[in-house]
């Protein structure tokens, strides 16, 4: 007895002595490191927590947990690392910046596009006219656009322009086609009847005397009213809408052949014609291309046939299209 339990005793040892499998954490994939710089605390934890990592610090603050923000990560973000890897970072004292709301730009001078950046702590780049030489004016677009999260101190892409951009103007409702409808218009019968007259009858009696040995003559006359009866036939009348051959909204322009153009509701092959409601100018080109959204755009345009119709740098313009 006492033999068999010192087997059973060395046996356990060697089951708890044995190394773990090397391969037992395969199941899970590789975890991308988060971007946590500039980050408070707290959010640090969270990033980490949904990556299924560990982290370690070293800086200020480390040592007694009271660290406010990130500066520093090891390995980079973005680097595939294995499932609860440890992530090393430096940390400060100073407090974490929360992300940052991008103000509207567009349409802004330069002097309040400057002010406006300097608020949120966000840095911009230039391009269009006059980014080159710092000569340009209005903030004509936007990337990212107004409204979006972005982290602090990110950069901003502003495309310029020398002139003042002109408001936007509100979206036209695009025209739905519909179907041409019928109008069957169904009367009543009307039915025309004549009562008939009473039937009158008119007898007429005339007696003559004569001499005695001659004969008595008496004439009778009789007359008959026969009724007559009128029926008027139902008319019906059917009323045709004609169908809406055009279109108002806006047209914009990308890169593709001049003379070809894209639309998301006229058959391939269609022949168009194009007028920009405010200066009055026209092109005519062929569909042959689809859109890709429909935000109020009636037609997109080649650079080339747009630029008949108006600057390329203007992006949208308010057109009639017909067909």
């Amino acid at each position: 007895m006492t033999s068999l339990t010192v087997v059973s005793l060395l046996a356990t040892t060697v089951v708890l002595l044995e190394p773990l499998d090397a391969g037992a954490s395969s199941a899970h994939a590789p975890r991308h490191v988060p971007n946590v710089l500039g980050l408070p605390k707290a959010d640090v934890y969270a990033a980490m927590r949904r990556a299924d990592l560990y982290f370690q610090t070293r800086g200020p603050g480390s040592a007694k947990g009271t660290w406010a923000s990130v500066v520093a990560e090891s390995p980079r973000p973005g680097t595939l690392v294995a499932w609860h890897a440890t992530v090393t970072f430096t940390t400060s004292r100073e407090p974490g910046h929360a992300l940052r709301r991008l103000p509207r730009l567009v349409g802004l001078t330069r002097t309040q596009v400057y002010a406006a950046m300097r608020r949120v702590s966000l840095f911009f780049r230039t391009v269009g006219p006059g980014s080159a030489n710092g000569t340009w004016r209005y903030a004509l677009r936007q990337t990212p656009a107004a409204g979006t999260l972005v982290r602090w101190h990110s950069t901003t892409v502003v495309t310029t322009s020398l002139v003042k951009p002109r408001a936007p103007k509100k979206k036209a409702a695009p025209v739905r086609h519909r179907k041409p409808t019928t109008t069957t218009t169904r009367p009543r019968p009307t039915t025309t009847t004549t009562r008939p007259a009473p039937t009158t009858t008119s007898t007429s009696t005339s007696t003559t005397t004569t001499y005695p040995g001659e004969p008595t003559t008496s004439t009778s006359s009789t007359t008959t009213t026969i009724p007559t009866t009128t029926t008027t036939r139902p008319t019906t009348t059917t009323l045709k809408n004609a169908p809406v051959r055009y279109r108002v909204g806006l047209a914009t322009w990308y890169l593709y052949f001049p003379g070809r153009c894209a639309s998301s509701y006229l058959p391939y092959g269609t022949r168009i014609t194009v007028r920009d409601l405010q200066n009055g100018h026209v092109v005519h080109c062929k569909v042959t291309d689809r859109q890709g959204s429909r935000d109020g755009r009636v037609v997109d345009l080649s650079e080339t046939d747009f630029s008949h119709l108006t600057a390329p740098w203007r992006g949208i313009v308010r057109v009639k299209v017909s067909w």
